[in-house]
């Protein structure tokens, strides 16, 4: 075993066994600064994490081009979803690298094609950064919400009882061009998660609170994909 990969694993060992019951934070977001695998497409290159369950992504942790503007990258979000799919032995992706395009936007993105090939059939959770309007975290159900079903509720359901200010579908339904969209439009079940910039900052109180909520969610999505169907 390389030293990577025995660091990684000590790391998921911390996060699964703290000794308080609570996993421990520092030890997530330890999990979710290593590196995946860089690859590269046509317009931008992305990293990805191997895992099976539930897929985890990120596809504005770098500056990005939306019809030719320049648009602020997402920082964190990428740290997040690998925190998370490498917690539960999930698969993730997350943009890497100079963008010549935007995969939340652009359709046909190769983004969305090779999040398509992760861990196939299995849920996906997109995740981005807003700003404060008023909750924490939104939750969109995309163009199907048939295709969201067992996946919005355990996290709506985490989060509120982490405290979080919690909204569906509002201010952001992830419908149109979004990462979510373009999936359900393929019959693959997705949902999109937007956390305002405080649960990304590791100085805030929000940021743990968001952190464990979303962790304990995407382990009982991932439950329920490992249960009877």
């Amino acid at each position: 075993m390389t030293r990577a990969r025995t660091r990684f694993a000590a790391l998921a060992l911390t996060v699964v066994t703290a000794r308080s019951g609570v996993p421990d934070v520092g030890a997530l977001r330890a999990l979710g600064g290593m590196r995946g695998v860089v690859e590269h497409g046509p317009t931008g290159g992305w990293e990805t994490t191997a895992g099976h369950g539930v897929v985890l992504s990120a596809p504005h942790e770098v500056d990005h081009v939306r019809d030719g503007a320049e648009k602020r990258a997402e920082r964190g979000t990428g740290r997040l979803a690998f925190a998370l799919a490498r917690a539960v032995g999930a698969a993730g992706i997350r943009t890497h690298g100079p963008q010549a395009a935007d995969p939340n936007w652009d359709t046909g993105h190769p983004y969305t094609a090779r999040l398509a090939r992760l861990s196939p059939d299995a849920p996906v959770v997109d995740l981005h950064m807003m700003r404060d309007r008023g909750v924490e975290v939104c939750v969109g159900l995309g163009p199907v919400p048939d295709l969201a079903d067992g996946l919005w509720q355990p996290l709506v359901e985490e989060a509120v009882a982490a405290g979080l200010r919690t909204a569906v579908n509002w201010p952001f339904p992830a419908r149109k061009r979004t990462v979510t969209a373009a999936l359900q439009r393929a019959g693959r079940r997705a949902v999109q998660v937007e956390l305002t910039w405080d649960c990304y900052d590791p100085t805030h109180p929000s940021m743990p609170l968001a952190y464990l909520a979303l962790l304990r969610a995407v382990q009982r999505i991932a439950a329920a994909e490992h249960g009877p169907r």
